[in-house]
């Protein structure tokens, strides 16, 4: 609606985890690094805690786009099933002939998983299984559908998969309290909001990308989308995104700082 008026070719605050609009901030590229050496090494999952809007999804969807050998990308999206429901889901997901039934007992699905392991692993292929809001998890789906998984892996020379589990904060406390389940973690790579000038940096790549070929926002703006989103990626593009239609309507030629507040008071009243 507001790109002719800003000259912009497209919207640049997008609420989806498209990796184009992915933005290494020093939490991020840390835990990109974590992650490529864990998987690269095959030496077991990794944890990514993180409140909500820090930009897991979108980490992990743009790790499996700069890795194409990680297929096929299981994404569990939903993990607040039980043990054998979501043991079955994953099954599914690995199959590759669709005509194949998901079998009933619990030993036959991991005996099917395993099968299906090894043949991606001798097709070259190595699954990466991704568990987002992973705190939602049940102890009984962490002990008899991940740990299980793991010890596979783990035992399995024929067998090359990957675990990410992403979720908030809680997470890791979680799992630390299941010995068997945390000493398999490899690295715990906690995802932070962006700093004041990380935030500057992402706000100016978003716009360049969408085709803009001036600056949009002040500095004193820049200054309070930061203060006021608390650098967290979601509520910068909410309120960036806003704040173009409101300076569109207002016929604005830049955003400035007052309009940043009033905008957070209405979509972030508790950050404001």
């Amino acid at each position: 609606m507001y790109e002719a008026y800003w000259k912009l070719t497209a919207r640049p605050f997008s609420q989806t985890a498209e990796p184009a609009l992915f933005y290494r901030s020093r939490s991020v590229q840390s835990a990109l690094l974590r992650m490529q050496y864990a998987i690269e090494n095959l030496n077991g999952p990794c944890v990514v805690p993180g409140m909500t809007g820090t930009g897991k999804s979108a980490l992990i969807r743009y790790f499996a786009a700069e890795y194409p050998r990680l297929r096929p990308f299981v994404h569990i999206v939903f993990p607040a099933l039980s043990a054998d429901e979501l043991t079955r889901m994953i099954l599914a997901e690995l199959l590759t002939d669709t005509d194949v039934a998901v079998p009933a007992s619990r030993e036959a699905v991991f005996r099917e998983i395993r099968s299906a392991l090894r043949r991606h692993t001798l097709q070259g292929r190595r699954p990466l299984l991704f568990f987002d809001d992973a705190h939602q998890l049940s102890d009984e789906a962490l002990l008899q559908t991940v740990l299980p998984l793991l010890t596979l892996a783990e035992s399995d020379p024929n067998i090359q998969l990957s675990v990410i589990l992403a979720g908030q904060p809680v997470l890791l406390p979680r799992i630390r309290r299941f010995g068997e389940l945390s000493e398999r973690v490899t690295a715990a790579s906690p995802l932070h909001g962006f700093t004041a000038a990380e935030t500057s940096e992402y706000v100016q790549q978003c716009l360049q990308l969408a085709g803009a070929e001036r600056p949009l926002f002040s500095d004193d703006a820049l200054t309070a989308l930061h203060d006021v989103s608390g650098g967290i990626p979601r509520r910068i593009n909410r309120i960036g995104d806003m704040a173009l239609l409101v300076g569109f309507a207002e016929q604005r030629t830049i955003i400035a700082a007052e309009q940043i507040e009033s905008l957070a008071g209405e979509l972030l009243p508790n950050a404001a």
